[in-house]
């Protein structure tokens, strides 16, 4: 069967319940009968968590997963992803032989074509990345190309690549494959059950209403694609998800078409191609998409849009030229139907802030079908265990900022997102749309000054300056973009003379009451029962002893401190804090908009903020990691002497309306200092030479503080325990899960990315998990995760775009290591 767009599908194909009445109560509810529904129910099933009730609203796969391509890969862009990918892969490969059902899985290979240098270089690093995790890969030559692909022209083509293994699968038949596993496992299927709200109690869900009755659960997991978002509200979560139309048309029969094609994947020009029934099929990716509301999407499953030819012309004439059959066939279908996107085209996954056991597993931007096995096996294990068992920081639905739920900024983001699978990744990348909406109190004074503004989740950021007075612009680059120097003037700046951060946007919350300690120290992993007015720099772990969080604690008096942690934490910082001052009498409250935060960094901090302010600013007043109150300009604001840049330094925290008072103080002051505005790319590679770890790439859930060398943070004697200790005692500090090193190349001329394989002696040990240039070592520097009985006395390389470069490996930073240390 090679059959797609398959309306036929349903659980009568194993089974008949649709008449049995609804349980009245299961540990464990799955919403959603589409792919990512059915792999998370067999998931649970088989760990033997098989009191499961799977409903859908119609039948088996008839919301995304029917008019899906069925395109399986077992390569993504990071390591992540990959081993997410190829488990799927591989999952798939003993679907049919494991659930008797006929899956239509077709190994033939993908092959993905560069068409301009920068695509080169991203092919190249997938390819590192996949060849890292034993994905086969093949760089393939002009005359293997037209053997592969006979019907495609070579003209443009700069480079291609090549994944034996990969192919595609009949996607709703691989649904009902999946509820069928879960099925005789003992997972319960019910479809025609329509789900209207999600029920809690406090901070807990315990059941859903459906139209049918209430059932009652332990814990709820909303796999329905769309509708997700606006159920989700109804028990008041926010999961930002927005509907577009996604596009595949079908030709007629063209001889030559045949299931041994490879997978085609013009990326420089949005669209796919793949065999189906002696057809070609052709999906668009396209930049410019058609954002839908749900009102407009028909909810009595297998939804339909009127085709878009004209829309689609563009795409179609690409494809066209480069498979000239194309054009002579002609196309007996198009199908146009809808799927969800999120606001920076990664999935949302896992537990909300908002409500405990309450998961998510949508917005898959596409993508459901190769990710189904892997987020379904990863979910399930983090629904049993109560943490995720992989590095989730990137597809944490908790990642997101509240505003990116409105849905006039999703329509306007969705327009850009639904082209970003097939766009390039550029290191560094800025999303266009749904921009200036959430920006810092300095935001309006930095763009006159000079700033080149990027978004990290719907928050503006300085990232680097131009000239003051210009409104500088991105380009991109896999070696060094024109910004290059721009960064590298800041980063000296900072080393030698003094720069301005704007660090407004780091998530920054006031926990206060009588209980307060208590919630901080079973919140932190270092001791914050410190004098009033000192900051500590802790994690937070999670029951695993994985790293969730981790930022500066300061103690503002006996029952009052403040929580400072990166900013795309804020909404996962407030959801940790709240659930342990649940019950207690502490109160946690979000000050992140309220407070800015101006970053003074640089030996000559301290002669800079003299000017501005009558206080004593020597070492005796205000001691490393200390804190006060200070008079500044014509105001007063919060001053931490801590420094991410592993220089002497300040983090001021001026109330949001004086906060341009102050900037402006500074700078005009500075001015034959030599001061400098810096952004956020010269922080990055400030604290790489510094080897200060950068939450999401060097540390994560999956991470325990032995293994990321932050051995430092634990106070294990400390009062009352906290979060992970549990777990934190089971392991031995002697002997880590990995060991985290320094790096840095000797060649100056590459920069890195991140995910680069790691050799020592000519054989893979590790791979960076962060990494940016370091302009004062003249080379690209920054952390990676090797295996922990490396002989750091071999000979070490680092694997960059397909070409080995010789590195230097250390325990210890490369840059100053005795100098001002990490914020704590």
């Amino acid at each position: 069967m090679d059959r797609l767009v398959d309306r036929t599908v349903s659980a009568n194909m194993f089974t008949d319940t649709s008449h049995d009445p609804l349980p009245t109560h299961v540990r464990t509810i799955v919403i959603g009968g589409g792919i990512i529904g059915a792999s998370i129910a067999y998931h649970l099933s088989v760990a033997g968590e098989n009191d499961t009730l799977l409903l859908e609203s119609n039948v088996l796969g008839s919301g995304t997963s029917w008019h899906a391509a069925g395109l399986v890969t077992g390569a993504r862009g990071t390591t992540t992803m990959t081993k997410l990918a190829k488990y799927g892969l591989d999952f798939y490969g003993q679907l049919e032989q494991m659930s008797g059902l006929d899956v239509s899985f077709q190994r033939c290979g993908s092959l993905s074509v560069a068409r301009t240098a920068g695509r080169v270089d991203e092919l190249l690093y997938a390819k590192d990345v996949a060849d890292q995790q034993g994905v086969r890969t093949e760089w393939l030559t002009e005359d293997r190309y037209k053997e592969l692909w006979p019907l495609a022209t070579y003209s443009g083509v700069a480079g291609a690549l090549l994944l034996p293994d990969d192919g595609h699968i009949n996607p709703g038949h691989a649904t009902v494959a999946l509820a069928k596993l879960a099925h005789s496992f003992g997972t319960q299927i019910r479809e025609n059950v329509a789900v209207l709200k999600i029920l809690r109690q406090g901070d807990l869900v315990v059941g859903v209403l459906t139209d049918q009755g209430i059932v009652h659960c332990d814990r709820v997991i909303l796999a329905c694609g769309l509708w997700t978002r606006d159920l989700a509200a109804t028990a008041g979560v926010k999961v930002p998800l927005y509907a577009a139309e996604h596009i595949h048309v079908r030709s007629a029969e063209i001889s030559g078409a045949v299931p041994e094609l490879p997978v085609y994947r013009d990326l420089d020009n949005s669209y796919y191609i793949r065999h189906e029934a002696g057809r070609l099929l052709v999906g668009a990716f396209e930049p410019d998409g058609l954002p839908r509301a749900l009102e407009e999407v028909p909810s009595n499953g297998f939804a339909e849009f009127e085709p878009e030819w004209e829309h689609f012309a563009p795409i179609r004439a690409k494809a066209e030229g480069v498979v000239p059959a194309l054009s002579s066939a002609g196309f007996d279908r198009f199908l146009n139907a809808p799927e969800s996107f999120t606001p920076d085209a990664n999935f949302a996954v896992g537990e909300t802030s908002e409500l405990s056991n309450l998961f998510v597993a949508a917005g898959f931007n596409s993508q459901g079908i190769i990710f189904a096995p892997g987020i379904g096996k990863e979910l399930a294990e983090w629904v049993i265990s109560g943490t995720p068992g992989f590095d989730s920081s990137s597809v944490d639905v908790q990642r997101f900022s509240g505003h990116q739920n409105n849905r006039k900024y999703l329509k306007a983001r969705t327009k850009e997102g639904l082209g970003r699978l097939y766009a390039m990744h550029w290191p560094n990348l800025q999303m266009e749309t749904g921009r200036n909406v959430r920006r810092t109190p300095l935001h309006g004074r930095l763009a006159e000054l000079g700033a080149c503004f990027g978004e990290v989740n719907g928050g503006e950021r300085a990232n680097w300056y131009g000239a003051p007075g210009t409104s500088p612009t991105y380009d991109y680059s896999y070696g060094r973009p024109t910004w290059f120097d721009r960064v590298a003037e800041e980063h000296k700046a900072a080393r030698e003379g003094v720069v301005l951060f704007d660090l407004s946007p780091f998530a920054k919350f006031e926990v206060a009451g009588p209980d307060a300690l208590e919630v901080c120290q079973t919140a932190a992993t270092a001791d914050i029962d410190v004098e009033t007015d000192k900051a500590v720099y802790t994690l937070f772990l999670n029951e695993r002893a994985g790293i969730e969080l981790d930022g500066t604690i300061t103690r503002l008096g006996p029952d009052r401190f403040l929580v400072v942690t990166p900013s795309f934490t804020q909404q996962k910082t407030a959801a940790y804090l709240n659930r342990i001052a649940r019950g207690k009498a502490a109160v946690v409250f979000d000050c992140t908009a309220a407070l800015a935060t101006i970053g003074v960094m640089g030996p000559k901090s301290r002669e800079l903020l003299s000017r501005v302010s009558p206080e004593d600013w020597s070492d005796d007043a205000q001691k490393y990691t200390h804190g006060r109150t200070v008079e500044i300009a014509e105001g007063y604001a919060y001053s931490l002497r801590v420094s991410f840049v592993g220089e002497l330094g300040y983090e001021l925290y001026p109330s949001a309306d004086i906060a341009t008072n102050v900037l402006d103080a500074l700078w005009e002051a500075g001015q034959d200092l030599g001061v400098k505005l810096a952004g956020y790319h010269a922080l990055d590679s400030l604290r790489s030479e510094k080897g200060f770890r950068h939450l999401g790439h060097d540390i994560g859930p999956i991470d325990d503080p032995y293994s990321a060398g932050l051995r430092f943070t634990i106070s294990m004697d400390k009062p009352g325990g906290f979060v992970g200790k549990d777990a934190l005692l089971k392991l031995d500090p002697a002997a880590p899960a990995h060991r985290t090193v320094y790096v840095a190349l000797e060649d100056p001329e590459p920069v890195f990315v991140h995910d680069e394989t790691v050799y020592c002696n000519g054989q893979p040990v590790g791979r960076m998990t962060s990494g940016s240039y370091g302009h004062t070592l003249g080379s690209a520097v920054g952390i990676a995760a090797i295996e922990p009985d490396v002989d750091l006395s071999g000979d070490f390389e680092v694997r960059c775009k397909g070409r080995l470069y010789p590195a230097k490996v250390s325990r210890r930073p490369f840059y100053d290591p005795k100098g001002e240390r990490l914020r704590g």
